[in-house]
């Protein structure tokens, strides 16, 4: 306050003194212009206010400007207004926090904020990150954004990602997601948090805690003081599981996967998986999805731990030359190219942080990875932001923002296309510059000719799997969920009769019980030999006739599966058919049991 007299003999009286300028940005205003102004009248009213452009900002008609020298800004300012061109001019203001999430491991995670913290004991150089605070500016991802991640599973109970788990929105609502009905017609009954080709069933869970790891790092929720947050914290993961549980899996069920996520409309599929098999099926099935971006890992190297260069020894689906392809290589804490990181300046497209990684594992847990695996959630993260800022962007656009916007460090020079890190923050402007317009159209994809590899298999890059060695206390605090890997314990007793007619109409019952609440998804196959004697598959291999989803707990509850109508038909001709009855019990934190019974029904 300041004391001023107003006349002689009167009396002090208090008056406000005027406020402090509010903080701005040096030399730099926001203005925005009018919808009828085309791209010369902006020209022309920057020019007469002594300003050059900065960038476009994700608002119509909205850009950054700076004075030029010798201009002032408030004199520019004031000559913008002016203009019949201009809505409004203003400063940059300065606006103190940023988003920076409150969740209590924030610190460890380098690869989106690094101040040179000392992550599990190594320090590390400022600024050797993605400036995911700068991009939270912008936009922390919406629930529009999908990424597929097609790896080993998801730990969809994991209490940070269960708010970030995809439903299907053709099997939920109304009772649809556990009716035992294919809603949405795509051949997979119940797939409403997407679909495990492994155990070919309904329950997508990690055995293996890479599938959850990495979604973590795309999408572990944020701002809700639990564990870790994801560079897309509000954006959803669809868990398509490929890899069992010694991180192994085939290009087949790649295949499906990649088909299932174009399907389902996710914008970008996560596979932090390879090998060195060239498969054709695999390449058209990228090619086949043109509006899906995959962001696929590098992969991490040889027996030696020493990375390779996949221009010369190819990894895939890395060294693919399909247009809607980004491949990672992993940056440390220092900027530096990863050791055991492959490489190529034409395969590879860019790096991001995948050394001593946090993210979620199994079991409601935290822990560290190193891999290329790590590095590309990072860069998926990112184009989830992208589509979250700007809907409308093309796969071409995505991957033209997210190239484009890296930070060239002489590491990466002739080791990746770009010879940069990837920062979301540029990325974003960049994707925003569209000023609200969709984004480049990708080219048509074109069919590879080249011949397949024999039985070509995809697996996640050795060494991921096992966590980094255990920080000093002082780096990262015990986690506050203590880990839960005990899968539950199921028992199966058939009680329906074992005569065919009886089982085909009424369906086949059976006793379970859990040790503690369970979803149980149920099926009844028939071999391969009784498939093709009845006419159910003339291939001759296993064939499900009936399937549902159900609960229990430890009190036993009895539960009717039914046969398919056209299984109904055909097993009626047969004297007798051995069922195999397949069960899978997921608890609460997605730990899950497996168990099969086998029985003979006759006619």
């Amino acid at each position: 306050m300041t004391l001023t007299s107003l006349a002689a003999g009167a009396a002090p009286v208090a008056v406000a003194a005027p406020p402090e300028p509010a903080a701005s940005a040096p030399g730099e205003l926001i203005v925005r212009f009018s919808p009828a102004a085309d791209a010369r009248d902006r020209l022309a009213a920057r020019a007469e206010a002594g300003v050059a452009f900065e960038g476009a900002l994700p608002l119509r008609g909205v850009q950054l400007v700076r004075a030029e020298p010798g201009q002032s800004v408030p004199a520019a300012e004031a000559e913008l207004e002016r203009s019949a061109d201009v809505v409004y001019a203003e400063a940059n203001f300065i606006r103190e926090a940023q988003a920076v999430p409150n969740d209590p491991f924030f610190s460890s995670l380098y690869g989106l904020n690094n101040s040179g913290q000392s992550v599990a004991g190594v320090s590390g150089t400022p600024d050797a990150d993605i400036d995911a605070p700068e991009a939270w500016d912008l936009t922390t991802g919406g629930p529009n954004a999908v990424v597929g991640v097609v790896d080993s599973g998801v730990d969809v109970g994991h209490p940070d990602l269960s708010s970030s788990i995809w439903a299907n929105p053709g099997e939920s609502g109304g009772g649809r997601e556990s009716n035992g009905i294919d809603d949405d017609a795509n051949g997979l009954v119940d797939d409403r948090r997407g679909w495990d080709w492994v155990a070919d069933d309904n329950l997508p869970a990690d055995e293996n805690d890479h599938g959850t790891h990495v979604s973590g790092t795309i999408a572990a929720s944020g701002n809700d003081a639990v564990g870790v947050t994801g560079v897309s914290w509000n954006s959803r993961v669809m868990p398509l599981r490929v890899l069992d549980a010694n991180g192994s899996g085939t290009v087949a069920d790649l295949v499906s996967a990649y088909r299932y996520a174009g399907a389902k409309g996710a914008q970008i599929v996560n596979a932090s998986l390879g090998g060195s098999g060239f498969s054709r099926a695999e390449l058209d099935a990228i090619d086949a999805a043109p509006n899906t971006l995959f962001v696929v890992a590098a992969g991490n190297g040889g027996d030696d731990g020493v990375g390779d260069n996949v221009d010369t020894a190819p990894e895939y689906p890395c060294a693919y030359a399909a247009a809607n392809i980004v491949c990672v290589a992993a940056s440390d804490q220092n900027d530096g190219l990863a050791r055991f990181s492959n490489f190529g300046s034409n395969s590879v497209d860019l790096a991001a942080p995948g050394v001593r990684t946090l993210s979620t594992v199994r079991g409601g847990g935290y822990s560290y990875f190193s891999g290329t695996s790590m590095a590309t959630p990072h860069t998926a993260g990112v184009a989830a932001l992208i589509w979250s800022l700007e809907p409308g962007a093309s796969v071409a656009g995505v991957k033209s923002a997210l190239l484009s916007g890296t930070d060239a460090k002489s590491a990466f020079t002739q080791k990746t296309a770009t010879g940069g890190r990837l920062n979301a923050a540029t990325s974003l402007q960049l994707a925003a510059a569209s000023d609200g317009t969709p984004l480049p159209v990708p080219p048509p994809a074109v069919p590879s000719t080249r011949s397949s590899s024999p039985d070509p298999e995809r697996n996640a890059p050795p060494g991921e799997t096992a966590a980094a060695p255990t920080p000093a206390p002082s780096a990262m605090p015990a986690p506050a969920v203590t880990l839960d890997r005990s899968a539950p314990v199921l028992s199966l007793a058939l009680t329906s009769g074992r005569r065919l007619r009886t089982v085909l109409s009424r369906g086949l019952a059976l006793r379970a019980r859990c040790s503690e609440r369970c979803g149980l998804n149920l099926r009844i196959v028939v071999d391969g030999r009784t498939a093709r004697r009845s006419g159910l598959s003339r291939l001759g291999r296993p064939v499900v006739v009936g399937r549902t989803t159900s609960s229990t707990t430890p009190s036993a509850s009895t539960i009717v599966i039914r046969f398919g109508r056209r299984a109904r038909v055909h097993l009626r001709r047969l004297r007798g058919v051995r069922l195999t009855f397949r069960a899978a019990a997921m608890d609460g934190v997605g730990n899950v049991r497996r168990r099969s019974l086998r029985t003979l029904v006759r006619r």
